[in-house]
């Protein structure tokens, strides 16, 4: 059976028809590479959402103060430190929750679930599954965070959807850098970006992220594939090639059209969670909104796409 037959199996025609459309949309939108074109379709795009009130609100990441200077400075060069790291406690709670889920490699599917203290040294990375991750309400308040709405409305220009959530552990001593490890732009969205959380300390030994400033923007090498790191520094200039370290609990946005690459680990393992947000359904994912028990007080727009009972 086809990937295409696969994946349709089972559905109704009006699921059916939400999953062509969501992946001939992608497919158009992710072709609109040239700077003129890609910018006429952002702004066509958000006129057509549109902007929802948000009332600024008390925020774990985000002081009230900064919320211009962040915009500005992710508007400027595609990433922006926040405010707080993420509260201890939140960090211990998510990681002893993650201790009762299985994960598994994007890479190498054939392995199935496994327990990440089990991976082979062929798995550089482990992915928990996002519908677990969603059952979290921990993870599911970071998300909506009323601060992070507003600054991420304000640089997309339009309300927000909340088109994935992932955390993954990245393995240390592997020989060599696989996929996302290499130089890449991401091509989810027309236009979007991705709230980061560093859940264990990250130092540069340790697989930090690694961002090029003021690339999300710019006409060269527009191709979606990986680049050699001399293509980036001889292109981009080494000056814009940022290391992000810090404690557990740093958090950071970033527009991940813009090139980047996770370090792999020279020593110690690295947990990361990553929240996206962007116009549209990515293409690539499929979506099954989960059912969650907590008590529900989410926007439904912002989350349709993850929860169902919003």
């Amino acid at each position: 059976m086809g990937v295409w037959q696969s994946r349709i199996k089972g559905k109704s025609f009006s699921e059916i028809k939400n999953w062509l459309t969501i992946r001939v949309r992608h497919q158009l939108l992710s072709r609109a590479r040239a700077k003129p074109l890609r910018n006429s379709a952002i702004w066509l795009t958000s006129k057509f959402i549109g902007t929802e009130g948000l009332m600024p609100s008390n925020s774990v990441l985000i002081k009230k103060e900064n919320m211009d200077a962040h915009l500005k400075e992710l508007k400027k060069t595609g990433i922006a430190m926040l405010d707080y790291k993420l509260n201890p406690q939140i960090i211990n709670e998510i990681i002893t929750y993650s201790e009762t889920l299985k994960c598994f490699d994007p890479y190498r599917k054939d392995l199935g679930d496994f327990n990440p203290k089990d991976a082979t040294q062929d798995s550089n990375i482990a992915h928990f599954h996002r519908e677990d991750l969603i059952k979290s309400k921990l993870i599911m308040d970071l998300a909506n965070d009323p601060m992070v709405l507003s600054l991420v409305q304000s640089y997309l220009g339009a309300k927000p959807t909340i088109s994935n959530v992932c955390m993954w552990w990245s393995f240390g001593n592997r020989l060599r850098p696989q996929e996302a490890q290499n130089f890449h732009r991401d091509n989810d969205d027309i236009k979007f970006c991705k709230l980061f959380f560093y859940l264990t300390d990250v130092s540069a030994e340790t697989g930090p992220h690694i961002y090029v400033k003021n690339t999300y923007n710019d006409s060269k090498l527009r191709k979606i594939r990986r680049f050699e790191d001399h293509e980036i520094e001889q292109t981009f200039g080494r000056e814009n090639i940022v290391t992000i370290t810090g404690d557990k609990g740093v958090c950071f946005i970033a527009d991940t059209y813009g090139f980047h690459k996770g370090l792999v680990p020279k020593s110690a393992d690295r947990l990361l969670l990553q929240i996206e947000y962007s116009f549209f359904p990515i293409g690539y994912q499929d979506y099954t909104p989960v059912h969650v028990d907590y008590e529900n007080r989410y926007s439904k727009h912002f989350n349709r796409l993850l929860i169902k009972n919003v």
